[in-house]
């Protein structure tokens, strides 16, 4: 019985089953459409009205926290350096919700139109007798969402307890502001993960037609002087690719369609290619601003944290009664909430760049082999557009979401938490300066 639910849960046939996963978070309102096996996608007027609902409720939550004085890091200890720092995450932590919200509801059509031109891409790859294997996308969703959902529920429970047990006691609002941003900001970098591993799973299946070309052509010219061109590691990334991204479908031959005619084929790869760019220019400006302020948010949290967790080792009598231990756990854990989901987006970004750069060295491989005038012009064609299309993500132009990310805010955390560490220096001069003033005053 249990199997039969697996099977059923886990079978898949076109696009929409496997983001099935994704419609379940429409239900708050970040994914305002649903996906239909009609092969098309309709906007949900309940996610639409339960993503204002969520927002709203936030908003009064952050409100009423604000009206009420209370924080978490106010619940430990309060310094001038602490008050700017809560201050900051409040700012930036409405502006993200702001605009996670704000481009969920409003900019939805541009998430409809990835789903839609992903659509067309698996019809061009049907014409040439290839099927994506969607059960594997599925699983794929499942194991991020059960993830992500694992991880904040965790999360989120460890530092209830935490408080608790460092006899803080938050309120609802309190707990409520806390929690609902991290809560959102998972949701979106699910969205973000799914739809990018969809560009990278027709990537995968684009080279691998073009790696079909050119096995063709090797085995054509068997000559060994051209044996060296088909290298061990093609052989490895064939199989790779051939066992977990794509299946040929039954119907076709994939042999009389891209090697029998492979002027056509790189005419289709072309057009695929076109496309997969465009997917991935428009999965740039639907999460270019929320990944924006979700970065600028984990950025501002890693290095408040990072100054708090200082300030209690240098000065250890700031929680006073409150138990050290809670406050290093709470806020050790806090930091690398944020730094995991920074690498999520990172390695979701550099994976899909990474996988659509194989394509220029196989044609080139391709180049240097045949000598068939139509198929080398096709080539060409293809070469200039690949140098001219490159995929790349970035948050609103201002820094690339590759890994040279994670280096540029570890220098800029040291660089500022530096900082912070002689403000406080500063300060605690100026606290003994003014103590000592009062005591000669007193004397005299």
């Amino acid at each position: 019985m249990a199997l039969k639910l697996w099977e059923r849960i886990s079978q898949a046939d076109n696009v929409f089953q496997s983001l099935r996963p994704l419609t379940y978070i429409s239900l708050l309102g970040l994914a305002p459409f649903r996906l239909n096996s009609d092969k098309e996608v309709h906007t949900s007027v309940f996610s639409f009205v339960a993503g204002i609902v969520h927002f709203l409720f936030f908003v009064l939550c952050f409100a009423m926290s604000v009206c009420e004085g209370d924080s978490i890091i106010g619940y430990f200890f309060q310094t001038n350096i602490t008050k700017l720092g809560d201050g900051t995450l409040r700012l930036t932590g409405i502006i993200a919700m702001s605009t996670i919200f704000g481009f969920a509801l409003f900019k939805r059509q541009r998430l409809v139109n990835i789903i839609q031109n992903n659509i067309v891409v698996d019809e061009i790859f049907v014409r040439l007798g290839m099927k994506l294997n969607y059960r594997r996308i599925l699983l794929f969703s499942f194991l991020i969402s059960l993830g992500m959902l694992l991880f904040n529920v965790v999360y989120l429970c460890v530092s209830y307890c935490l408080l608790l047990s460092a006899m803080i006691s938050p309120s609802f609002v309190t707990f409520t502001t806390f929690a609902l941003p991290h809560i959102n900001i998972s949701f979106m970098v699910f969205k973000f993960l799914c739809t990018t591993h969809l560009a990278k799973s027709r990537f995968g299946m684009l080279n691998e037609i073009l790696q079909d070309v050119l096995d063709a052509h090797i085995e054509q010219r068997s000559s060994l002087e051209l044996s060296p061109m088909h290298s061990v590691v093609n052989e490895r990334y064939v199989h790779r690719v051939r066992s977990f991204i794509s299946m040929p479908m039954q119907r076709y031959s994939v042999t009389s369609i891209i090697r029998q005619n492979p002027e056509y084929a790189i005419k289709q790869v072309s057009n695929i290619h076109n496309l997969l760019c465009d997917i991935c220019h428009k999965i740039e400006e639907y999460f270019t601003y929320p990944l924006l302020a979700i970065i600028a948010i984990s950025f501002l949290f890693i290095l408040f944290d990072d100054f708090y967790i200082l300030e209690v080792l240098l000065n250890p009598k700031r929680l006073e009664v409150f138990e050290a231990d809670e406050f290093f756990a709470f806020f050790l854990q806090q930091m690398l909430w944020y730094v995991v989901i920074i690498f999520l987006i990172v390695e979701a970004s550099g994976r899909t760049i990474k996988e659509s750069s194989h394509s220029a060295a196989i044609v080139h491989k391709i180049l240097n082999i045949t000598d068939e005038p139509e198929l080398r012009d096709r080539l060409f064609r293809l070469s200039l557009q690949l140098s001219h299309r490159r995929v790349n993500f970035t948050a609103a132009g201002l820094f690339r979401l590759d890994r040279t990310l994670i280096f540029t805010i570890t220098g800029a955390a040291t660089c500022y938490l530096i900082i912070l560490i002689q403000f406080r220096a500063t300060h605690h001069m100026e606290e003994s300066g003014e103590a000592n003033t009062t005591h000669d005053f007193f004397l005299n």
